[in-house]
């Protein structure tokens, strides 16, 4: 329903019943008379034209946005001015009504001053109502720019942590392949491929929010295998993936550079190489996924920019009970533990930008 044609109802119907009541004292007091009934009739119509023309007063002057120091009087002569209005209409009508009783003298400044104030009630009271409404209107419209002004910092922010961290494993990568060439050319091209695969998967990262288990795995299995042509025996892979976790929805690149980070400091400083190991579970609608490697906490920079943003990242996406951590699991086992709602969110459905729709309007 269309806020005009909301007014309108709300207009006729608050001052039909408002009329109606009064109609019902007056009969109480002197009779029913269906003059009495036309007068109503001619009220409502007139104080729906007056109420009306106020309304447009208010919205051409802009009151509603003035301090509510201005506005105060401004309402309080209006009110009064309307009161006196509809005061002056009705003493000679209900005058003419009453010419046969002899004791009703209307024009008394008594009479005068109860007219005015009967109808002050009802004219302030649609006035407050009236504010209110744009009250809330405004609250509303607020809330609707607070949370779309939401969206586009989180989608920004989400698009500057993944460029940000995209050059941080190029850098890695070319690394990794420079050693090759010279070592043996027939796996470097080997590793050409795989780091093609990457950057396909790299680039379509700034156009999707988010992508399944199975895709980003697709992507780990990449650079794993890049590594190992780099590291040989010295790098362990173990992997654990329950199959129900492989449709739900992950950040792109999410688990490559935390994988990259294992490899960095739990692989390639010592002499002897180390272990990544990957785990996912699935539990109460939670999906927990486990990216472990050799090394100490101490010894484990976690302070890279990818590691300091996973939490922001993961919350700009799934909100707060998602989560992150990185701990000491074992005496020379490192842990980076993620933890994702199910059922698989859409970026589309479960954006801020939904929320605009569960937003009423009161007006």
């Amino acid at each position: 329903m269309s806020r005009t044609k909301l007014y309108w109802i709300l207009q006729i119907f608050g001052w039909s019943a408002w009329l109606t009541n009064e109609t019902l004292i007056y009969t109480t007091t002197y009779g029913w008379s269906l003059d009495w009934f036309m007068a109503a009739v001619l009220n409502i119509g007139i104080v729906l034209l007056l109420t009306n023309f106020f309304r447009r007063i208010i919205k051409k002057y802009g009151w509603v946005e003035i301090g509510i120091d201005k506005v105060i009087p401004r309402i309080l002569l209006a009110v009064g001015g309307m009161s006196i209005f509809m005061a002056l209409l009705n003493i000679p009508l209900d005058s003419y009504l009453l010419r046969e009783r002899e004791d009703a003298n209307l024009w008394s400044f008594f009479y005068i001053l109860q007219y005015i104030f009967n109808w002050a009630k009802p004219l302030m009271i649609w006035t407050l109502f009236y504010y209110a409404s744009h009250y809330f209107e405004r609250k509303s419209e607020v809330e609707v720019d607070k949370i779309r002004l939401e969206s586009s910092v989180k989608d920004t922010e989400s698009k500057v942590l993944r460029a940000q961290m995209n050059p941080h494993f190029m850098f890695n990568a070319l690394n990794s392949i420079r050693a090759l060439i010279l070592e043996d050319p027939d796996k470097a091209q080997k590793a050409v491929t795989q780091l093609s695969n990457i950057l396909r998967s790299s680039l379509l990262a700034d156009r999707r929010r988010t992508v399944s288990l199975s895709e980003e795995m697709r992507t780990v299995d990449d650079y794993l295998a890049l590594e190992k042509i780099r590291y040989e025996e010295r790098l362990q892979v173990r992997k654990n993936i329950h199959p129900d976790s492989m449709t739900v929805q992950v950040p792109p690149m999410l688990l490559q550079t935390l994988v990259e980070n294992a490899i960095k400091h739990g692989v390639s400083k010592p002499v002897r190489g180390g272990f990544v190991s990957l785990e996912s579970k699935v539990m109460n609608k939670m999906l927990t996924i486990y990216i472990s490697n050799t090394g100490t906490l101490e010894t484990t920079d976690s302070g890279g920019f990818g590691l300091e943003n996973t939490a922001h990242r993961l919350e700009l996406l799934f909100g707060p009970e998602s989560k992150f951590k990185i701990y000491q699991s074992e005496k020379e086992v490192v842990t980076a533990e993620i933890t994702i709602p199910i059922p698989q969110i859409e970026p589309e459905k479960d954006s801020p930008l939904s929320k605009i729709k569960e937003i009423v309007k009161v007006g």
